[in-house]
């Protein structure tokens, strides 16, 4: 909820947000499953396509977060968590009739730009987390 206010390019094609990075939590600590569930579907509280996006949100952190109950790779869950948030927002966009919000670009075109905002965004807080003491800590709490 504290980063609602600070996604200024968190909707639309680009899933920049901050807090995004949040996101790799679970992979670390699965403790943080029902908290980051909860907060993907409220960070979406503010877009422009309202409780269908908090939906989509939910949607993306339940799947993501139970496949990554078997896999142990914190980088493939990413890339999964990435992957599936791309696909369901497109999805979303694509279907709600929003293709101002993909620059009216092929379905494709617009999977690969969420995805890959959200790889860039997730893979980075994993990198972050892995090469410092964020890890020990996440692990442990």
């Amino acid at each position: 909820m504290l980063l609602i206010g600070l996604n200024p390019y968190g909707f639309y094609m680009f899933q920049l947000r901050i807090g995004e990075a949040l996101s790799v939590l679970p992979f670390f600590n699965r403790k943080f499953v029902p908290a980051l569930i909860l907060g993907g579907a409220l960070a979406n509280f503010t877009s422009p396509l309202g409780p269908i996006d908090m939906i989509v949100g939910g949607s993306c952190a339940i799947i993501t977060y139970t496949l990554s109950k078997f896999i142990k790779n914190v980088y493939l869950n990413s890339l999964i968590f990435s992957c599936v948030s791309g696909l369901l927002v497109t999805l979303e966009l694509f279907k709600t009739g929003n293709l101002d919000m993909t620059m009216k670009l092929p379905f494709l075109i617009s999977f690969v730009s969420i995805a890959g905002s959200t790889l860039i965004v997730t893979s980075l807080a994993c990198f972050i987390i892995n090469k410092t003491k964020l890890k020990e800590l996440i692990k442990n709490n």
